[in-house]
């Protein structure tokens, strides 16, 4: 055999440019030859599987944080989108009851009943009433109110006389135990004097009226009065009719005792009563006050023929005749100390008759009888 030829092969050697295997051998990893797209380094295997679980690691940790983020923001922003479920006015009835007075109620009232986040109201009350006609405009807005709402009414010192009439119809009544006048369902006027004719008039009866006639209409008032707060709370008063027509002004504990307040309470519990009564859980409270401060008592104008009328800043005459829905309570800062009053209740007589009147001196002096009539002043004319 030449050099040129190549060794002859062994059976062990491999040909056509494979490896040559043991029979008794399988091939190792290291015995297969593969090329760089068919197996990836060593390293670069291990790097691959690595990121892969630390990749899968942080987007689980990342969805659990969202979340639990997710638990504590989602409530503040659908808050914040949703607003409360509702709102509870609160509407104040302060000081002596005029004009200005019964048109704040009035206006928040008719607000409360169109507006439709408000789901109830209520009265904040510290007040020993005013002006009849005007506590009757105020009764009559609180009755359509709690027609289609929840009405609630808080008194905290005073809420007597007319103030009492423009809450009657409330659903419900607190008032604090220590209350001073809560009650008195009665009027009150200057005493009846007789006026004839006189320079300036067009009638006999322009500058007031007999006598007579002025009790007549005082008395009429007093029967309005009595009648309406028995047709709102008479299931609820443990007094008969001549009893709540005495015009007594009671304690806060004597009012939840004899049913003219329903339970002990201010305005903060009155509020979450009528929230539960509207049946919401998350609600607002939206304050109405009076825009400017109410004055402490109504202006008066004394003639020089004795009479009393109501009069504004200007002197202007307003009404001759003067009666109130006032309570004995107020009668100092409403009235004043020299002024001859009469007060009239709706309880009759003995035999029958008309209710019985009695006078006195603005509110401290000693009542006296009315045509033989004995003194109905809230019961501290006596």
């Amino acid at each position: 055999m030449s050099s040129g030829d190549s060794p002859p092969r062994t059976p062990d050697e491999p040909t056509d440019g494979t490896e040559a295997t043991s029979p008794d051998r399988s091939p190792t990893a290291t015995d297969r030859q593969r090329t760089p797209t068919e197996r990836p380094a060593a390293d670069d295997a291990s790097g691959s599987f690595l990121d892969r679980i630390e990749t899968r690691h942080a987007i689980g940790v990342a969805a659990v944080l969202a979340v639990a983020a997710g638990l504590l923001v989602a409530p503040g922003v659908y808050g914040a989108v949703t607003g409360p479920d509702g709102t509870v006015a609160v509407i104040e009835i302060d000081g002596t009851i005029d004009s200005a007075t019964a048109q704040h109620v009035e206006d928040n009232l008719r607000d409360a009943r169109t507006n439709d986040s408000i789901e109830a109201v209520v009265l904040e009350v510290d007040s020993g009433g005013g002006l009849p006609a005007q506590s009757e405009r105020m009764y009559a807005a609180v009755d359509r109110t709690a027609s289609v709402m929840p009405v609630y009414a808080a008194v905290d010192t005073l809420g007597a006389s007319g103030a009492y009439l423009a809450i009657a119809p409330a659903d419900r009544i607190y008032v604090a135990p220590s209350a001073q006048a809560v009650g008195s369902v009665g009027v009150a006027g200057t005493a009846p004097a007789p006026n004839g004719p006189n320079a300036g008039t067009t009638g006999p009866d322009k500058a007031g009226g007999d006598p007579d006639t002025q009790r007549e209409r005082r008395q009429t008032l007093a029967n309005l009065f009595v009648e309406n707060v028995i047709e709102q709370r008479g299931d609820e008063i443990e007094l008969d009719r001549e009893a709540i027509a005495h015009a007594d002004a009671y304690l806060g504990t004597e009012a939840v005792e004899n049913g003219f307040a329903d339970e002990f309470g201010f305005v903060d519990g009155a509020v979450a009563d009528a929230a539960t009564e509207a049946e919401i859980d998350d609600y607002e409270v939206d304050t109405r006050r009076t825009e400017s401060p109410v004055p402490g008592g109504i202006p008066l104008l004394e003639r020089d023929d004795g009479t009393v009328v109501v009069a504004d800043d200007s002197e202007e005459t307003l009404g001759d005749g003067l009666i109130l829905a006032v309570a004995p309570a107020a009668w100092d800062e409403t009235v004043g100390d020299n002024v001859e009053m009469t007060s009239y209740t709706g309880r009759p007589t003995a035999d029958g008759g008309e209710a019985v009147a009695g006078t006195t001196t603005g509110g401290d002096g000693d009542a006296t009888s009315d045509e033989g009539s004995a003194a109905a002043n809230g019961g501290d004319g006596a």
